[in-house]
């Protein structure tokens, strides 16, 4: 086309700003020549800055075979290269990613305001956000086909007719075939859910075809298949549908294989059995030994009750005798010892009978037989039953007990009032000084709160009384308090029984008295 024979033609350079690529035309020297205005807005530059620069400036990985003739003529005029991805640099020094392409010029053919000697076309434009989202796309379908091989459930994606067009390594592994295989064939004719029956359900009646048909998922757990080779196994089935504008085009498929979870219950279930079958074994075993543990006690209480305290009783009598017998009188360090030595005998005899009782698990308990009676005579009481449980001993009583009516077992409170007193006394001498043989009892009430305490010189005589008291007071539904001091100073023990005072019916004052006797040598009387 001659421009100068037509006037009114748009110029040549005009038509290069039409386009929306970016142009360069090259010469042989790799010199831009001509450049649109896109090409300058593209690197940043006024459009006189472009032309006369090399090409390189813009174009720093650019090919200069491009500029080079062909060798043979027949190449000119044709696209030498389309869609090849270089960097481009800007004026400021940023690069981008750009998609060039290029045709080759008859340098010897004469083109309109084109300078002699060009030799090449390159036609650019940015396509960063294109790399951009083609590079977050394919990190996106990297992860999906990560999460997709990773997951333990079945994926399976089928289109509008049921047909598979996505399977993951599990449900290739569930339908027992290769991913390849599987494309394009019929889900159903794979994977069968079965009715209550066991019948196949109806073809429009699967989950992921009503999937497609209603736009809605579904979950079915517990669901009974069959494959196609004819094996059972029961699934849970997920499904959700996939839409486009609104319409169905296939479904999702997710299935867990219950087999696994099946095995697991199943050795559960046997190492509970196997645990229970040991616990039972166990249990007889201790059975047994309980059985011969109470037949050796039952033993035990016989001897304790018949021939050893037939013996005792003996000795007894036979060692008070010999100490009353005045016909044959004894000097009197003998007899004070036989005394001693009955009363010791008195005591070991108490202890060896409340052992030789039945215990609690052959008989039903009583309970407390509570009637009303004064805590004075409770008081007193307990000090005699003290020369019972603590032998021969001489010490001094302090008691402060004023004259008010409680509600208790009367028997029990004195058991527990002696046995006390027995603890607090003890029977070994290195642990009651001769100066400091003292006991002292009070009993207090305040509003229906009974509190009954005993100090004493020793930190403990004979074990069970404490185990004895425990149970008394156990059973009146009060407790026991032991406070502790050092070895000389001895313990102290408070009894409390709430709900145990029902008035105050003080008839007197409050009374403090204290009795003594001579001392016998290594054990001492008691006398209240």
């Amino acid at each position: 086309m001659n421009f100068e024979k037509n006037p009114t033609a748009i110029p040549h350079e005009d038509v290069l700003d039409f386009v929306p690529d970016a142009v360069l035309i090259v010469d042989d020297n790799g010199t831009v020549t001509r450049a649109n205005l896109a090409s300058a807005a593209l690197f940043g530059y006024e459009r006189h800055a472009v032309e006369g620069r090399g090409v390189l400036d813009f174009l720093p990985s650019f090919d200069w075979n491009l500029t080079r003739l062909p060798p043979d003529s027949g190449g000119f005029g044709r696209p030498h290269a389309a869609g090849i991805l270089t960097t481009a640099r800007t004026c400021d020094g940023r690069t981008f990613t750009a998609e060039i392409s290029t045709l080759r010029l008859d340098r010897d053919a004469f083109h309109l305001d084109i300078p002699d000697g060009s030799s090449l076309v390159i036609s650019l434009r940015n396509v960063t956000p294109a790399e951009d989202a083609r590079t977050t796309l394919l990190h996106a379908l990297r992860q999906a086909e990560a999460v997709l091989r990773t997951a333990s459930e079945a994926l399976i994606g089928t289109d509008s007719e049921g047909r598979i067009d996505l399977v993951n390594p599990a449900a290739a592994r569930l339908l027992q075939g290769k991913a390849s295989d599987l494309g394009g064939r019929e889900l159903l004719a794979l994977l069968t859910p079965l009715g209550g029956d066991g019948e196949p359900l109806d073809a429009d009646n699967a989950p992921w075809v009503l999937a497609v048909a209603t736009g809605r998922g579904s979950r079915l757990s517990g669901q009974v298949v069959r494959l196609h080779d004819g094996t059972r196994l029961t699934v849970d089935i997920a499904t959700r549908p996939v839409t486009n504008d609104g319409m169905g085009v296939g479904a999702v498929v997710a299935l867990t294989d219950r087999r696994p979870y099946e095995r697991l219950a199943d050795e559960h279930l046997a190492a509970q059995t196997r645990s229970f079958r040991d616990h039972e074994a166990a249990l007889a075993r201790q059975e047994q030994r309980t059985d011969r543990a109470v037949e050796h006690a039952h033993e035990l209480a016989g001897f304790l009750s018949g021939p050893l305290m037939r013996a005792l009783h003996h000795l007894h009598a036979e060692t008070s005798r010999l100490a009353s017998d005045s016909s044959r009188p004894l000097w009197p360090e003998a007899t004070l010892s036989l005394e001693a030595l009955a009363a010791d005998l008195r005591m070991t005899m108490a202890l060896v009978s409340s052992r030789s009782e039945p215990s609690g698990h052959d008989r039903a308990p009583a309970g407390p037989q509570r009637r009303t009676v004064l805590i004075d005579d409770v008081v007193q009481a307990g000090m005699r039953a003290a020369t019972t449980f603590a032998g021969s001993t001489h010490v001094e009583f302090s008691v402060h007990a004023p004259r008010f009516a409680v509600y208790v077992d009367p028997e029990d409170m004195t058991t527990a009032v002696g046995r006390l007193i027995a603890e607090a006394i003890g029977t070994d001498e290195d642990r009651a000084p001769r100066d400091s043989r003292h006991v002292f009892v009070a009993a207090l009430h305040r509003e229906s709160l009974l509190r009954i305490e005993v100090r004493g010189p020793c930190s403990g005589g004979a074990g069970e009384h404490l185990d004895v008291v425990q149970e008394i007071v156990r059973a009146h539904g009060g407790t026991l308090h032991t406070h502790g001091a050092s070895r000389d100073s001895g313990s102290t023990y408070v009894l409390e029984l709430p709900s145990a005072v029902r008035g105050d019916d003080a008839t007197g004052p409050e009374t403090t008295f204290t009795a003594s006797v001579r001392p016998t040598g290594r054990h001492r009387a008691l006398t209240a």
